[in-house]
């Protein structure tokens, strides 16, 4: 069914625009998507909700959608999909309601579970804040397009793609039945994931691994226990009362020298679970599947022990990515756009991976539509501006929150005064900012502009401070002197805006207390393994073992 300009302004907000007369335009479709999962099916919602007689087409490779990793959403990309996408009440229904980031830390694995050092928010947060289940979710939205009128061919698969420049690209699929089919289209969009179609096509696809040589492996269990049952309750005695939130519907970290597992319950009652490590720093179990390999290594954490015990993995769903982050060095040229994972990506520990979709592809949808309505003085120079806005954009969020990161994931102090920090200032900016004017600001990329590089290079700066605190601490034989015993809960809620102003500063002050406490102190050198000369301390080799600890 065709969509009317009255049923597009309806869904969006916004009124709908005509296609101007004086672009070029070839003659099968305005716009092919490449992969119909999340950025690309929200990429041809976008565009035709506010250009309602776009021919789009999307070609899915997969028959249906499966489940994926980026199920817990962060505020930026909850408030994408609620107030951008308008699917809240999908998500309210359909999906479970994040009660914030929550992380456990340990001292030697064997401690008493209740005993471990928490950070994380006393109340739920105040954005709202999902975790997803990807093929629901992606169902639904391939759901909405095709209410408005966009094309789906699946399964099917990209045989040749010539990109000829706008009007002139050129695609060949191949349909389930064995037939292939010719097309034409103004512009492509790569929605393709991790595949990197047009980047690896154009040889733009670059990796990061040198700077951030980190892996995962995730899968899924049932029979889990959750930490506010009864059982849970009980096994977690001694962890404090002055929760008013569900731990258990938080998404959970188990934080280590070098790695963390995330645990995120879903709507089928079953836990998504993975393991993320540095590999210059730890090496996960050896031998066995892949479930058996994550259990192993949760099983040496306390906390992970209450929950895993008797779980139980999910057959056939599991997952290996190496060296997570990567990029792309152009993103748009003339008749091509890239969003979602096929543009890059960072880091999943701040769940963020979503935040980063949402941006990609509405910035992305922004260029289309203004050039699609005529209100594009010059698209070279809208590419050109995107390609080197992405790149800046993009070291300075890895800089900020994750070079070298995880040398302190395991010190419950560090992580403290760095979870201040670090949502501190994602509330006073990014969600502040993205509530305050999507349209401007979900076209922005995150860091721009001269603020956005001071808060990157504040936010860089204590980053790199802490990796260097903590090789103090590793010297001094205190790191993680704090994994135990303590509640770091937080009583004050992080709030859009000014508000978050206080949380920062208090972040400041944690931060100055240890650079004052191991002022004197000389950092630990940085090693391939440890030696007789140069040993783990104390409290890093009482770590975990079913992974081995490299002190790098």
């Amino acid at each position: 069914m065709q969509a009317t300009p009255q049923m597009a302004q309806m869904k969006c907000g916004q009124s709908p625009r005509k296609i101007s007369s004086s672009i070029e335009r070839s003659t099968d479709y305005d716009v092919v998507v490449m992969g119909g999962a999340f950025s690309g099916s929200s990429s041809a919602l976008l565009l035709k909700r506010a250009l309602p007689d776009l021919r789009i087409l999307i070609i899915e490779r997969t028959p249906e959608f499966d489940r994926k990793v980026g199920e817990s959403t962060s505020e930026v990309a909850g408030i994408f999909l609620t107030r951008v996408l308008k699917l809240g009440m999908h998500l309210s229904r359909d999906h479970v309601a994040k009660h914030g980031l929550r992380m456990w830390f340990h001292k030697d694995g064997r401690n008493e579970p209740g005993r471990s050092t928490e950070i994380g928010p006393a109340y739920q947060v105040r954005v709202s804040t999902f975790q997803v289940n990807r093929k629901k979710l992606d169902q639904e939205l391939i759901k909405e397009t095709s209410k408005l009128g966009v094309e789906l061919i699946r399964p099917a698969t990209i045989k040749t793609l010539e990109l000829g420049g706008i009007g002139k690209n050129k695609l060949t699929y191949k349909t389930e039945d064995g037939r292939r089919h010719a097309i034409t289209a103004t512009w492509v969009i790569d929605a393709s994931g991790k595949a990197c179609r047009i980047a690896k096509q154009r040889k733009t696809f670059r990796q990061n691994v040198e700077r951030h040589p980190t892996s995962a492996m995730w899968t899924r269990f049932k029979n889990v226990c959750f930490l506010d049952s009864h059982e849970g309750s009980q096994k977690m005695s001694g962890a404090s009362q002055k929760m008013v939130t569900q731990r258990g519907f938080a998404t959970n970290h188990l934080m280590g020298y070098g790695w963390w597992c995330w645990i995120i319950p879903l709507d089928s009652g079953e836990v998504s679970v993975g393991l993320t490590w540095d590999s210059r720093l730890f090496t996960p179990p050896e031998g066995g599947n892949m479930a058996g390999r994550v259990k192993k290594h949760i099983l040496s954490h306390p906390v992970g022990r209450v929950m895993f015990e008797n779980a139980e993995a999910a057959e056939g769903d599991n997952r290996y990515y190496k060296g997570l982050s990567y990029y792309s060095e152009e993103i748009a040229g003339e008749g091509f756009t890239l969003v979602g994972d096929a543009s890059g990506f960072m880091d999943p520990l701040y769940s963020q991976g979503l935040d980063y979709c949402a941006h990609t592809v509405y910035s992305s949808f922004a260029m289309l539509r203004d050039y699609f309505s005529g209100d594009c003085e010059c698209i070279k120079t809208a590419i050109e501006t995107r390609n080197r806005e992405f790149k800046i954009s993009y070291f300075r969020w890895f800089e900020s929150l994750y070079l070298d990161k995880y040398y302190y994931l395991g010190d419950a102090e560090l992580m403290r005064a760095a979870f201040f920090l670090d949502i501190g200032t994602y509330f006073v900016g990014p969600v502040n900012l993205v509530l305050r004017g999507e349209d401007r600001e979900f076209t922005n990329l995150p860091y721009h502009g001269p603020i956005g590089g001071l808060f990157a290079k504040f936010m860089s700066f204590y980053n790199r401070r802490f990796v260097i605190i903590a090789r103090k601490k590793i010297a001094k034989g205190h790191y993680g002197r704090m994994n135990l015993d303590k509640s770091y809960l937080i009583t004050q809620s992080f709030s859009p805006g000014g508000s978050a102003l206080k949380l920062i500063f208090k972040g400041v002050r944690m931060w100055l207390f240890q650079e004052a406490r191991y002022l004197l102190t000389k950092p630990a050198p940085l090693a391939e393994n440890p030696t007789e000369s140069n040993p783990l301390p104390a409290s890093m080799t009482e770590m975990p073992q079913a992974g081995n600890y490299e002190h790098a």
